[in-house]
């Protein structure tokens, strides 16, 4: 392991860039790591401020807390005791041959010691019980986050990265909560009181003690410093790990496909050595802070036995008080070296405060998108129009170009174009999934930011050409609201051709569907998709390629659900095959963000304009 470590070493210092590393540069269009040392200035946080963020989680459960506390405080004070009945014994009974006396304080110590640690384990089991609450209300919080965040958010972070801030970055904050707070109160209130106790009993002698452990206090706040910038690589790395791992999951049959296994394990090993560099180098910070906090704390010891064994001697101190001020700094020295071991625990969750928190700070769909309407309606007529509308993603420049056109209510209008030309742009806006900066966008001829986004939404149905399909039953995929009886459902099953498509696996929905339908074909994870759009009764319909990459068994079938659904709606449909564009009453063409052409196919078709060319595959500048 350590000739691991050295190698590694020798390679970072080689300025190796990492696979991540040379992807984030190359495409800065997305987001740096909250950890990465560009963004550490500006997303930062001080220890203080991450307590207090905390602390502000844990203000609902704060009586089962504080009756956890005031356990653990009990605990301490029966502790403290304790050790100095055990001075009195030795004093006021083993020494003057007391035997009554003698039994006294033992039962006595013996009694406390079961006391404290029976305060002790309540007190930790309350707390580990209320943090638990608080960590449910932080997933809370997170889940609820991943539903407000705009599209575009998602659109420029790395998946594993999203996934590392709901699971990694949690359990980090979850393991203070539930061992590191009780740790930390329990060795901050046993160390207080042992200082008081010490003062109290002997104030020269307790101060001369005090003092002394000041040195291993300032080792471990100078530690933690160390401690925090490691866990902010260690996080990056396992950020980027995830989001490597989720990267090559999500492309596992491509690289199948293309024989691509030693590629993409070069590259995760790449990016595992970054992780495992980062996290040998906090590790060998950590093993030599504990070594010197623990030389440090012992100093004082050997001055007490040499200074208090002189005092015992001369007189100066009676035996029962020096066996006390040994007991006390036990009490004493314990607690420190608590506090060693648990400050890279307590820096973990610091970094993971500030991940989450950073997460829970991105703008929200309220503060991207801006004036969201209040206009509910329960149905729409279908009128679209768009007026001088230009977009952009980001300051790279307009993906949208002086978009104007106008849809009347129940036209089956085609969209059609190269890829990246603004198809999918154009119907995304509709939905007000993106903002757009200039222009307007009219729904009946009321501007669409004049809905309620939701509402408008419910009103709009999308069918792309990659289906979601979750794991459960037939049911639950096609709906989720509870007020759809089986028979709704089932009819329009049968509408869309859903209940023929099954009809050889035993329609029904109870049906068993894997995740991402797995174990069905991709004709009738289409069919579930278009009836769980049917179901909505949407008053616009967009299709994305919905027949694409379908067989033509179930392409008939989708082709006659389709053209069901299209009736009395008007339908947006991104096309490129002649076949599809033939249901169309107009066809838009789109040439780099600019609407180039519009008309009826056959128009469209004659010799010479920007159609024609595009259908038959010549070069179009």
């Amino acid at each position: 392991m350590v000739k691991k470590f050295k190698s590694l070493f020798k390679r970072k210092n080689l300025n190796r860039i990492s696979p991540d590393q040379m992807y984030l540069h190359q495409t800065a269009y997305l987001m740096a790591d909250d950890q990465d040392e560009s963004q550490v200035g500006e997303k930062g946080m001080a220890d203080s401020r991450s307590i207090r963020i905390l602390l502000h989680y844990a203000r609902p459960f704060r009586l089962q807390i504080g009756f956890a506390l005031f356990l653990i405080f009990t605990s301490s004070i029966l502790a403290i005791y304790s050790s100095k009945l055990m001075g009195d014994l030795l004093e006021k009974g083993l020494m003057v041959r007391d035997l009554h006396m003698s039994i006294v304080y033992a039962v006595s110590i013996l009694l406390l010691e079961i006391g404290s640690i029976y305060f002790i384990w309540t007190g930790r089991k309350k707390l580990a019980v209320a943090a638990s609450k608080v960590i449910f209300n932080v997933r809370k919080n997170l889940f609820s986050k991943l539903q407000d965040l705009p599209l575009q958010y998602y659109d420029r972070q790395p998946q594993g990265r999203i996934v590392t801030r709901i699971t990694h970055d949690v359990e980090g904050i979850e393991e203070f909560f539930t061992s590191s707070l009780g740790n930390l109160i329990s060795a901050t209130m046993m160390t207080i009181l042992a200082v008081g106790a010490m003062i109290v009993s002997n104030t020269k002698l307790g101060l001369v003690m005090t003092l002394s452990i000041i040195p291993s206090v300032i080792l471990i706040f100078k530690t933690k410093d160390f401690l925090r910038a490691s866990n902010r690589r260690v996080s990056k790395f396992s950020s980027a790990i995830n989001a490597k791992l989720s990267e090559y999951l999500n492309g596992l049959e491509t690289i199948r496909s293309y024989g691509l296994e030693k590629w993409s394990m070069k590259n995760y090993a790449h990016t595992v050595d970054d992780y495992l560099f980062a996290q040998l180098k906090g590790n060998v910070l950590f093993a030599w802070s504990m070594p010197l906090v623990s030389f440090c704390a012992t100093i004082p010891l050997i001055g007490l036995v040499w200074y208090g064994g002189n005092g015992v001697l001369t007189g100066v101190y009676s035996v029962g008080l020096f066996v006390s001020f040994v007991r006390y700094y036990e009490r004493f020295f314990n607690p420190m070296m608590l506090l060693s071991r648990e400050i890279h625990v307590v820096q973990q969750a610091f970094t993971s405060t500030e991940r989450v928190m950073s997460f829970l700070d991105e703008p929200g769909e309220e503060d991207v998108l801006r004036n969201n309407g209040k206009m509910i309606t329960n149905t729409l007529l279908g009128d679209i129009k768009f007026d001088q509308v230009f977009m952009q993603y980001s300051e790279g420049g307009w993906v949208l170009k002086d978009l104007t056109f106008h849809i009347k209510p129940g036209e089956k209008i085609g969209l059609v174009g190269k890829t990246g030309c603004g198809k999918s742009s154009t119907v995304a806006l509709l939905s007000r999934l993106y903002e757009f900066q200039k222009g307007e966008v009219m729904i009946d001829d009321i501007p669409i930011r004049n809905f309620d986004r939701h509402a408008l939404r419910d009103k709009i149905g999308f069918v792309s050409q990659d289906a979601i399909i979750f794991k459960g039953s037939l049911r639950e995929n096609l709906s989720c609201e509870v007020d759809q009886t089986d028979q709704f459902l089932i009819d329009a099953s049968r509408t869309t051709g859903l209940v023929k498509a099954l009809a050889k696996e035993g329609f029904n929905l109870d049906m068993e569907i894997l995740e991402g339908g797995t174990n069905l074909s991709v004709g009738q994870r289409q069919l579930i998709s278009l009836t769980r759009v049917l179901l909505k009764n949407p008053s616009i319909l967009i299709l994305d390629e919905a027949t694409a990459n379908i067989d033509p068994y179930y392409e008939e079938i989708i082709h006659e659900a389709v053209m069901k659904m299209m009736d009395g709606r008007t339908c947006l449909m991104i096309a490129h095959r002649l076949e599809t564009l033939k249901q169309c009453d107009r066809i838009l063409v789109f040439n780099q963000g600019a609407l180039v052409e519009d008309g009826a196919l056959s128009d469209l078709l004659t010799q010479g304009n920007y159609f024609y060319k595009l259908h038959n595959a010549q070069e179009v500048h």
